[in-house]
């Protein structure tokens, strides 16, 4: 008996690209040029969007110095950091097998559409993909379940065959806050913890394809 293929939704930063070495550049020098004090390390900011990380690092900041601290830090970003990033080892040839297995393929991330647009075009993924979902200034949520539910909306895919495959636990919440399936990308930035709450873990991008066989997504 054969099965309608899954559409799968991946993440960007973390699971697709490793992108980590242009965020934390530009977040350190952004930061420091607004003599922000903050000693420890910075990986945890990678993942969830601008705005959610901006209230960790000026707490008690007015609006208009978060507002000024983010667009210092994506002017950075705009000119040298979104390309100070690389294809993680494996994924293009398991976005090229999944492509031509049939397999229907979307990103979803917090980064911004212009800046997502442009790495993906960077390293000649973008026509693998039906539709790039990125975050938008005129949006009035930046959360990343709110994204992901628009893109599911829009697209008119169905909750019970579409998987959300994502480093962070920011995509598998947002996965179950829709009702669909996740899957943790062990390559990524994520952690064992994080991993725990998804319905399935890759160690590797090899390992994607065989874990969204739609006889496993049935019996899963």
């Amino acid at each position: 008996m054969s099965y309608p293929l899954p559409a799968l939704i991946f993440d960007l930063d973390g699971t697709l690209t490793d992108s980590k070495p242009g965020i934390l550049s530009c977040l350190r020098k952004t930061i420091d040029a607004h003599g922000i004090d903050y000693p420890g390390p910075l990986d945890h900011f990678v993942g969830p969007p601008v705005e959610a990380w901006v209230l960790e690092l000026l707490p008690n900041g007015t609006h208009a110095q978060q507002s000024e601290l983010v667009r210092d830090y994506r002017d950075l970003y705009d000119r040298e950091g979104w390309s100070n990033n690389s294809v993680f080892p494996g994924v293009r040839e398991m976005i090229t097998q999944l492509h031509y297995a049939g397999y229907t393929l979307y990103v979803c991330t917090s980064k911004q559409k212009r800046f997502a647009d442009r790495i993906l075009d960077l390293f000649e993924l973008s026509s693998m993909f039906a539709a790039i979902y990125g975050d938008l200034a005129e949006f009035a949520s930046h959360r990343k379940e709110d994204l992901l539910a628009l893109l599911v909306r829009e697209c008119g895919l169905s909750k019970d065959s579409t998987w959300m495959i994502g480093d962070r636990s920011y995509d598998i919440d947002a996965a179950r806050a829709n009702g669909i399936r996740s899957m943790a990308a062990g390559w990524g930035y994520g952690s064992k913890e994080e991993f725990a709450a998804a319905d399935a873990v890759a160690a590797s991008p090899a390992e994607v394809i065989a874990l969204v066989n739609p006889s496993y997504a049935v019996l899963g």
